[in-house]
């Protein structure tokens, strides 16, 4: 504060005396409106007093909030920097969609990478073998595949052998 403004104080507040009183109020002389700021000052004191104290609140915390959201909108926003996002959401709608996309490639690749496909067998049934090629050791021998898609059966047929060996009976 200025010295004057210390002294204007003092005096609202009757802390002025003697000398420094009478220079005071010399100097009052040229300023026609501290009279009326001073019976402004008084009247706002004798008002305070006469009303009793602040009630208190039953949510202060709430208080605060809508008093720095009042302060914070009569303020002028921050100028943008080239690092700040250029709209109030961090996700824009693009980038938003770009994300879902990626994220759905990477749930299909997981999931043909876990998951493996199979490929279903013509009769449903659990086994299936099917004979591609045979070849017999001995070339008197002749060897030809038959299947039977009604009873799942597939035989292989040999020709020209005379018995089986021991080590091949069924037991």
């Amino acid at each position: 504060m200025k010295a004057f403004e210390e002294q204007f104080t003092a005096w609202v507040d009757g802390q002025l005396a003697g000398e420094e009183l009478a220079a005071f109020e010399r100097e009052l002389a040229s300023r026609p409106d501290a009279l009326a700021e001073r019976a402004a000052a008084e009247k706002l004191r004798a008002l305070l007093r006469r009303q009793p104290t602040a009630p208190s609140l039953s949510n202060p915390d709430f208080f605060s909030l809508q008093l720095l959201q009042r302060i914070e909108a009569g303020q002028p926003k921050a100028p943008r920097g080239p690092g700040r996002a250029s709209s109030p959401w961090f996700w824009s709608l693009p980038r938003l969609a770009m994300a879902g996309a990626a994220c759905l490639l990477v749930a299909l690749v997981l999931f043909r990478a876990t998951i493996p496909s199979s490929k279903p067998t013509p009769s449903g049934a659990p086994y299936f073998a099917q004979v591609i090629e045979s070849w017999p050791a001995d070339e008197s021998l002749s060897a030809t595949t038959l299947y039977t898609p009604e009873d799942n059966v597939t035989v292989l047929w040999i020709d020209g052998l005379d018995s089986v060996p021991a080590e091949y009976a069924i037991q």
